[in-house]
């Protein structure tokens, strides 16, 4: 029931006017560079999902057409499989991945394609989970900037990541509370 109004919560706050989705939307839903990504945060569940074109991942939007574009394609959702490689965590916040979902880009003959992924981690000491290192600008260089919203317990934000910003330093509570 909490991850539900969690990821409710994320929905609305990136769905509001001010909100992360607006910016997106004003650029375009189909910006080659920019991809979203969203962290929401409950008990000791850490959930990320990542959405964008599949260009900014693989260099095309296009099915392969080579055993080289089919081998890139291999490669990139092998990397988007190991999460824990993807997302590093405070050490002593103890968080594991439990699951990733990739999902192979269709595509399309209007010549766009999205690639989404989603990854769950379980941490044993969520308390210290102050900050998430996001390696998806390194491992695949065609993302420039990353849309990203942020849902924990303590508050919501967002912010845009880029190669040289990767560090999410997430909502804490206010002293005393």
């Amino acid at each position: 029931m909490q991850k539900v109004i969690l990821y409710s919560l994320l929905i609305s706050a990136l769905a509001s006017p001010h909100g992360l989705a607006a910016e997106t939307r004003s650029a375009g839903k189909h910006e080659h560079g920019s991809s979203s990504l969203s962290i929401a945060v409950d008990g000791n569940d850490l959930a990320i999902d990542l959405d964008g074109p599949a260009a900014n991942l693989i260099g095309f939007e296009h099915k392969p057409a080579t055993p080289e574009q089919t081998a890139v394609l291999a490669k990139a959702l092998n990397v988007l499989r190991v999460g824990d490689a993807l997302f590093l965590t405070p050490p002593e916040a103890n968080c594991r991945m439990v699951s990733a979902a990739v999902s192979p880009p269709g595509f399309g003959a209007d010549g766009h394609s999205d690639l989404e992924a989603s990854w769950e981690f379980r941490c044993g000491n969520p308390a210290v989970l102050q900050w998430v290192d996001v390696q998806l600008l390194t491992k695949f260089p065609g993302i420039a900037k990353l849309a990203t919203g942020i849902v924990t317990p303590a508050g919501q934000k967002a912010v845009v990541l880029t190669p040289g910003t990767p560090r999410v330093l997430l909502p804490r509570p206010e002293p005393g509370r």
